[in-house]
C-alpha cells in the first residue's frame, strides 16, 4: 500500500470521523518520536498506548516506510519486512495502557538514518453489537522512528535560489539540501540571500515562516517558496542558513 500526503510536523495524530456509533475513544500513543539503532539491545523501540476512555477499544499497529519529495510531500509504504512488530492488534481496557514494542530487523550496516512512520489506528469495531446512530470518532497517532547508526550528523546548505511567482506572488524560490546522512529539524531560520547586482536579503522569522518546523529527512532535498518584494529577476542567488536544528 503507498500513501502520499503534505508533511507539516514531525509528530502529529489525525482524527478521523465515522458515523459508527454513539460513543468518542480516545487514546494516546508516545512518544511520538523516537531513535533507534540498527542492532543490538537499542534496536527496539518502546511505545505506550493509554486508553483514557471508558470503554475498550481496539488498535492496530503498522510500521511504514517514510521518503519527503522536494515539494513536501511525504509518501509511505508497507515497511513489514524491517520490523517486527508485538502486538500488532490489541484490545485495550477501559483506564489502562499497553506497551508496544517495535525491533527493527533490516539491514544491521547503514550508510545513514533511516526515517519511519510508525502508526497507531483505532479499529471501527462495535464491542456492544448494538446498532445505534451517532459519531464515532477513530483517532490515528503518526508518529517517527529512525533507525541511526553510529556517528551520524546533518549538513543543511542553500544550493539554489532563484526568482519564482507563486499565487500572484512574487519571491525566492529555494532549495535547501541536507547532504548529511541523519535528518534535520529546522527552527528559528535566518536565511541570507545574495546576488551580483542586487541587494543583500535577510529572511528570518515571519518572512522564513515557510521553513520553520520543517524536517529535511537524510540525503534529501526541498523547495520552499519565500515571497518577497526585493526580489530580482534573471538574478541567481547564494545564500546561507543559521538556524536551531533539531
Amino acid at each position: 500500500m503507498h500513501i502520499a500526503h503534505r508533511q507539516t510536523l514531525t509528530a502529529f495524530f489525525v482524527g478521523l470521523f465515522l458515523t459508527l456509533g454513539t460513543t468518542a475513544f480516545a487514546f494516546t500513543f508516545m512518544p511520538m518520536s523516537i531513535t533507534i539503532s540498527p542492532s543490538g539491545a537499542q534496536s527496539i523501540a518502546t511505545f505506550r498506548l493509554t486508553n483514557d476512555g471508558g470503554q475498550q477499544i481496539a488498535i492496530s499497529i503498522k510500521a511504514m516506510t517514510r521518503v519527503i519529495d522536494q515539494n513536501g510531500v511525504e509518501s509511505n509504504e508497507a515497511a513489514d519486512s524491517d520490523f517486527t512488530i508485538f502486538p500488532t492488534r490489541i484490545v485495550v481496557q477501559p483506564n489502562s495502557f499497553q506497551n508496544i514494542k517495535v525491533q527493527y530487523k533490516g539491514p544491521a550496516r547503514l550508510a545513514q538514518e533511516m526515517a519511519y512512520r510508525v502508526i497507531a489506528e483505532q479499529v471501527p469495531i462495535d464491542f456492544s453489537q448494538q446498532q445505534t446512530s451517532g459519531v464515532k470518532v477513530l483517532f490515528r497517532y503518526i508518529a517517527a522512528l529512525y533507525v541511526s547508526p553510529p556517528n551520524v550528523n546533518y549538513k543543511v546548505a542553500i544550493t539554489k535560489a532563484v526568482y519564482a511567482e507563486q499565487d500572484g506572488k512574487k519571491g525566492f524560490l529555494v532549495t535547501i539540501t541536507n547532504s548529511g546522512t541523519r535528518h534535520a529539524l529546522i527552527n528559528d531560520p535566518v536565511i541570507k540571500l545574495t546576488g551580483a547586482g542586487a541587494a543583500a536579503i535577510t529572511l528570518q522569522e515571519d518572512d522564513a515562516k515557510a521553513l520553520q518546523g520543517q524536517n529535511l529527512l537524510a540525503g534529501s532535498s526541498r523547495l520552499f517558496f519565500f515571497p518577497s518584494d526585493k526580489v530580482v529577476q534573471g538574478v541567481n542567488y547564494a545564500g546561507s542558513l543559521t538556524a536551531t536544528i533539531e
